[in-house]
């Protein structure tokens, strides 16, 4: 069985686009609009990745990833800033809020599945479909 990702992401577009390449991958993809409804969403629904951008409305990507790990319903998965932030010393802050990797936007459509992946176990990763 292919993992659940949530995608927290405020930008339509970005949203859109993440998820469409995910579904397409074979995943099961929630998403959310703002960071508390992805907080909501993520403790009750129980992913098995996060990807989370840093700036949106009602709490921001640092603050949801605070709240996640404070929570005792929060079951532990990988939780990847996913942003436009990309200045010297970004990466080293999204670690340090707690995030377990800090991934560039623009993402890149041939790229996007695998770098996902490495964040999955093998068992949860979705099967390669074979061309013929």
């Amino acid at each position: 069985m292919a993992a659940r990702i949530l995608i927290i992401e405020d930008d339509y577009f970005s949203r859109e686009l993440a998820m469409y390449l995910l579904q397409t991958a074979g995943y099961t993809v929630l998403g959310a609009e703002d960071g508390r409804t992805g907080v909501d969403m993520a403790l009750q629904e129980r992913p098995d990745l996060v990807l989370c951008d840093l700036q949106m409305p009602v709490l921001n990507g640092k603050e949801v990833v605070r709240r996640l790990h404070a929570s005792p319903d929060w079951h532990r998965v990988p939780v990847l800033a996913v942003t436009a932030f990309s200045m010297a010393g970004d990466r080293e802050a999204a670690l340090a809020a707690g995030f377990d990797a800090h991934v560039t936007k623009p993402i890149t459509p041939e790229t996007f599945i695998p770098d996902m992946e490495s964040f999955l176990p093998a068992e949860l990763r979705a099967p390669r479909k074979l061309a013929l």
